[in-house]
C-alpha cells in the first residue's frame, strides 16, 4: 500500500472515530429522553362502554369471571382500555404496622389522595383483626398486604399456626386453648395435622378442607383477647374490626361511618344472623367493636379470672355450631346486644348482592366470599375515588353499580346465570315436585319455554315489581324481582341465556337519582 493510500486511510478512520465519539456523548446527555425513568404512574380508569342498544347478546366472556376480573375482559362488541395501577411491593411491615420504604426524591411520583390512607385522621384508632387459616394463608394474604394493609397502621394476623409471613407475624389464635381441648378433641385433628405438617415443612394448602369448619370456631374469643390486650399496650385504640381472608373492607367509608359513633359507649355491631335465642354478628361480613365493649370484656374475664372464664367458654364452644355465635354470647354477658349494621356489612359480593333500595343509596363498607383479584379491583376503585372525590365523600353502592355491573347488564348474555329465582316456569318433562303444575300455568307462562325471547316477554307481562330480569335455558324459564349480576356458567354442565329489563333498570335508577341523605345507620 502507498504512503498516500495510508494516508487517507488514516484520515476516514479517524473520521469514523471522531463520529462515533460525538454519538455516544449525544447519547449519554439526552439519555433521559429515551431511558424510561420509573415514575410513570396510569390511573385505572376504565373508558366509557359502547352503546346497548346495537347488540343485543354478548357472547364469549370467559367462565367463572367475577365482576372484578370482567373489568379486564373485552368483549367482542364492546372496547375497553383499562390499565391497573402498579402494585405497592415496597413494604416493610414492623409488628402489627405497615410503612412503604423511602425512595429518592428523584423517584417520588407526584402523591396522590389515595396514597396518603394510612395517615388519615382516624386511621391510627383502628386496629384490624384478620382470621384465616395455615392451608388459605399464601392464596389469600398477599393480596391484603399490598392492598388493605398499606391503610392501616395496626393490624393483627390470627390463625391455626404461628408463623411469619415475610417478616409479618401471624399470631396462633389456637394457642390460648386449653392442652385438654388442643391435644384430646376431635376439632383439633386438623390443628394437630398442622403442627406436624410445619415441623417437617410441608405443604399445608394439601390439608385445605380436612376438619377447617370444626376448628374455626376455636379461634373467636381467644384472639379478641389477645387483640384487646394487644390494645392496651398501644396508646389511643378505639375501635377494632375483625374480617376474614375474603372479606374486603371499605377503608374510607369505614373510617366515615366510625367518625358517627362514640367509641367510649358499647358498640358491638355487624350483619346480623340468629341461631336459637341468639342474634349475632356473622364473622365473614365484619365486626366492628369498641374500646369500651372491649373494656368490659376485658374486666369481667379478670374478675372471674382468666382461667374458670376461658375453661367456662370453652366448654361452650365445644358445643356450639360458630365462633361468631359464641362472641355474641360473652358480649351479651357484659350487656352488650348487637346493633345491627346491615347493610354497610353485609356478605355478599358484588356478583350475587341484590341491587335494590335496601343497597342503593348506603356506603359499601364489607364484601364477603371475595376473591383476591376481587380485593385487589376494590382497592383500586377505592383509590380512584378517593383521588377523585377525597377521603370526606362516601362511595355507595349505586358507585360500585356504576363503575363494575352497568355496562355489563347493558346487554343479554349466553352462558349466563343472573341468579334469577323468584318465578320458575318449567316444562312437564323437567319439572321436579317442588316446581308448579306446567299445565296449570297462564298461556304466556307456558310458552316462556320456547326460547330467550319468548322468556323476556314473560318478564314483560309481570308488573315491574315482579321482574326486573330473566334468564332462559330449553325448557325452562326462570324470573327475578330483584337485579343481581350473576356469573358465567360456561364451564358447566347448564347453560343459561339471560336479560335484564332495560326500562326498568333505568325506572329504579330514576327513583334514587343523587341520593339526597347517605344512609348511615338503620
Amino acid at each position: 500500500m502507498s504512503t498516500g493510500s495510508s494516508m487517507a486511510l488514516s484520515r476516514v478512520t479517524g473520521a469514523r472515530l471522531g463520529l462515533v465519539f460525538l454519538v455516544l456523548v449525544g447519547l449519554f446527555f439526552f439519555r433521559g429522553s429515551w431511558l424510561p425513568d420509573g415514575t410513570s404512574y396510569t390511573s385505572y380508569k376504565p373508558s366509557p362502554a359502547a352503546p346497548a342498544a346495537t347488540v343485543p347478546i354478548a357472547h364469549g366472556t370467559p367462565p367463572d369471571l367475577k365482576p372484578a376480573e370482567i373489568l379486564d375482559h373485552v368483549e367482542h362488541n364492546q372496547t375497553s382500555s383499562i390499565v391497573a395501577k402498579p402494585a405497592v411491593t415496597s413494604l416493610k411491615p414492623a409488628s402489627t404496622s405497615l410503612k412503604p420504604v423511602s425512595m429518592s426524591t428523584s423517584q417520588k411520583p407526584a402523591p396522590t389522595a389515595s396514597q396518603s390512607c394510612a395517615t388519615l385522621p382516624g386511621a391510627d384508632k383502628v386496629m384490624v383483626l384478620l382470621k384465616t387459616g395455615a392451608t388459605e394463608l399464601y392464596q389469600k394474604l398477599p393480596t391484603h398486604v399490598v392492598t388493605t394493609f398499606t391503610c392501616v397502621p395496626h393490624f393483627m394476623i390470627f390463625s391455626d399456626l404461628a408463623q411469619t409471613f415475610a417478616d409479618i407475624p401471624v399470631h396462633d389464635a389456637i394457642a390460648p386453648v386449653s392442652k385438654q381441648f388442643r391435644e384430646h378433641h376431635e376439632d383439633f385433628e386438623l390443628y394437630r395435622k398442622l403442627q406436624k405438617y410445619h415441623r417437617e415443612g410441608q405443604d399445608m394448602s394439601k390439608l385445605k378442607g380436612d376438619g377447617g369448619w370444626n376448628l374455626d370456631k376455636w379461634k373467636f374469643l381467644p384472639m379478641l383477647y389477645q387483640a384487646f390486650e394487644a390494645a392496651e399496650k398501644l396508646d389511643g385504640i378505639e375501635w377494632f374490626m375483625m374480617i376474614e381472608a375474603d372479606t374486603s373492607v371499605s377503608w374510607t367509608n369505614l373510617l366515615q361511618w366510625l367518625k358517627t359513633m362514640d367509641p367510649k359507649q358499647a358498640h358491638y355491631l355487624g350483619a346480623q344472623n340468629v341461631i336459637g335465642d341468639t342474634t349475632f354478628a356473622h364473622g365473614g361480613s365484619g365486626v366492628v367493636v369498641s374500646r369500651h365493649t372491649a373494656d368490659l370484656m376485658l374486666r369481667n374475664r379478670n374478675a372471674i379470672g382468666k382461667k374458670a372464664y376461658d375453661e367456662k367458654w370453652e366448654e361452650l364452644t365445644s358445643t356450639s355450631c360458630c365462633g361468631d355465635e359464641i362472641i355474641a354470647r360473652a358480649f351479651k354477658e357484659v350487656g352488650v346486644e348487637l346493633t345491627p349494621a346491615w347493610p354497610l356489612i353485609q356478605g355478599e359480593t358484588v356478583s350475587t348482592v341484590d341491587w335494590t333500595t335496601n343497597h342503593w343509596c348506603t356506603p359499601a363498607i364489607t364484601w364477603h366470599h371475595v376473591s383476591p383479584i376481587e380485593v385487589d379491583s376494590l382497592f383500586q376503585f377505592q383509590s380512584d375515588w378517593v383521588d377523585d372525590h377525597g377521603w370526606n365523600e362516601p362511595y355507595l353502592f349505586s358507585d360500585i353499580f356504576d363503575h363494575f355491573i352497568a355496562r355489563h347488564v347493558s346487554v343479554n348474555r349466553t352462558s349466563w346465570n343472573n341468579l334469577s329465582q323468584d318465578q320458575k316456569f318449567v316444562s312437564a318433562a323437567l319439572a321436579q315436585a317442588d316446581d308448579k303444575d306446567f299445565y296449570g300455568l297462564a298461556e304466556y307462562e307456558q310458552k316462556s319455554i320456547d326460547s330467550a325471547g319468548a322468556c323476556a316477554a314473560a318478564c314483560m307481562e309481570k308488573n315491574e315489581w315482579e321482574c326486573v330480569q330473566w334468564m332462559f335455558m330449553p325448557g325452562r324459564c326462570h324470573l327475578g324481582k330483584d337485579m343481581r349480576f350473576g356469573k358465567s356458567d360456561d364451564r358447566e354442565d347448564e347453560h343459561w341465556t339471560s336479560g335484564w329489563v332495560q326500562t326498568r333498570l333505568q325506572k329504579f335508577r330514576e327513583r334514587f337519582e343523587g341520593c339526597k341523605k347517605v344512609k348511615w345507620h338503620g
